[in-house]
């Protein structure tokens, strides 16, 4: 955020164009932290990725969006177990298991 500023127009890749991006990257950065919030308090089980899309997005995902949700949810996992917050386990199925730390 050091060279963000007020007066910089930002063209997003969706909506409209705006200003005022110091104050929205510290919006986004507060969501991202209160979604890992969340997942964690999710991970006290072991969950999947897609386990993991009700605490994320808080509404059901349908088809057409489960790749972009997919993909999310395994970011925000990967934050965690960075962060050292999870670990993570092969299932029989070859799928990743998370657990809170």
């Amino acid at each position: 955020m050091a060279h963000a500023t007020d007066t910089q127009l930002v063209l997003p890749g969706h909506k409209l164009p705006f200003t005022g991006l110091p104050f929205r990257l510290t919006q986004m950065i507060e969501n991202h932290e209160s979604a890992l919030a969340r997942l964690l308090d999710h991970l006290k089980t072991p969950q999947t990725a897609t386990q993991c899309f009700p605490p994320l997005f808080k509404r059901e995902i349908g088809p057409a969006e489960h790749g972009l949700a997919l993909v999310e949810a395994l970011a925000h996992l990967n934050c965690l177990l960075r962060r050292g917050q999870v670990l993570r386990s092969l299932t029989a199925g070859g799928a990743w298991a998370w657990v809170a730390a």
